[in-house]
This record gives structure tokens, C-alpha cells and sequence, in this order.
């Protein structure tokens, strides 16, 4: 496995055991409460990547095929500049004396509604996890660094396909750390 993959892969091993002990930790009742009107609940959280990861996926699997049809890569992949940023700022938000840093404004059709089910959602979620797995994984080998995404979220930007994976997993760990605060809250 490219060592770039690895980290990426050994990133989401992490955020999926974060899962494991936040899904068995939240009871049924904790599940949809929040804490402040302004933070999101356990059910909010995961409905929120659920939401990203299907805006995600199929950008990720274009950028795989692009980067397919380019043929064998072995060395580093520099990811962008542009990808690089995102990839910091998505990731958990630091706070300091209190103050939240990097807080940013969720677009509408990201926004969840958390008005399915917890085992709709957990299902969806799951599914998710898996399925960055395998990508990942059947990426190893391509020039992700090579070939461009246009972001879902900001309209007229795009990064790297590499810059992309690292996206979604710290942004997994971003709404991991939120749900975990909802539910010990």
C-alpha cells in the first residue's frame, strides 16, 4: 500500500473505532438530543457525513477512474496547496481559552435532519465507512495527486483526488469529536 494510502486508511481504522465506542456508549435517549440549540446531536452528526460521503463518493470514484486511465504511480503525490488548506480546516476544530478556531458555516444541503431513523442512519453511516475502505484500498497505485475534484460544498473550487480522501476522513474525525461532546453533554 502507498504509504500516503496507509495513512489515510490508518486515519479511518481510527475514526471507525471512535465509532464503535461512541455507537455503543449512546443510549437511545441520548441519541437526538443536543446539548445548545446551536449543536448538532449524535443523530445529527452522522446524518451530516452520511450527507457529505453521498456528495463525496461519486466525485472520489470519478477521480479514481481519471487517475486509472493515467496509468501506474509509485513515488510521493503532492497534493495541492488548496487541498492541503481544506484538509487542515476540516478536520476537529481547536479551541483556545475556550474559543472555538475553524468553526465554519455548514451549507444548506448539508444541513441534516436527523428525521430517519438510528438505524437508517447508523446503517447509512456504516456503509459509508466501508465503502471509503474499498475505495481507498482499489486506489492504491493511481495518481490521485494528478487529477482534479470540484468540491461539493464551495462551488467553484476543486483540489486534488488525494487532498480528497484526506478530506473526508478528518472530516469524519471533525463530527466524531462534536458527537462524542453531544452525547457527554
Amino acid at each position: 500500500m502507498h504509504p500516503q494510502l496507509q495513512a489515510i486508511l490508518d486515519d479511518l481504522a481510527a475514526a471507525r473505532a471512535r465509532w464503535a465506542r461512541l455507537a455503543a456508549a449512546t443510549p437511545d435517549d441520548r441519541w437526538a438530543r443536543r446539548i445548545r440549540p446551536d449543536a448538532w446531536s449524535v443523530a445529527e452528526n452522522i446524518a451530516h457525513l452520511n450527507l457529505t460521503s453521498r456528495a463525496m463518493a461519486p466525485r472520489l470514484e470519478t477521480a479514481a477512474e481519471q487517475a486509472r486511465a493515467l496509468g501506474p504511480h509509485r513515488g510521493p503525490m503532492p497534493r495541492t496547496m488548496f487541498g492541503r488548506l481544506l484538509g487542515a480546516m476540516v478536520g476537529p476544530v481547536p479551541r483556545l481559552l475556550g474559543i472555538r478556531f475553524g468553526a465554519v458555516r455548514t451549507p444548506p444541503a448539508f444541513v441534516p435532519t436527523a428525521d430517519e431513523s438510528r438505524g437508517t442512519i447508523v446503517a447509512e453511516f456504516e456503509r459509508h465507512l466501508a465503502a471509503h475502505e474499498a475505495a481507498i484500498r482499489a486506489a492504491d497505485g493511481l495518481p490521485l495527486h494528478a487529477v482534479a475534484i470540484d468540491s461539493p460544498f464551495a462551488p467553484g473550487t476543486r483540489y486534488d483526488g488525494l487532498s480528497g480522501w484526506v478530506i473526508v476522513v478528518r472530516h469524519l474525525h471533525r463530527h466524531l469529536d462534536q458527537a462524542e461532546r453531544a452525547l457527554a453533554g
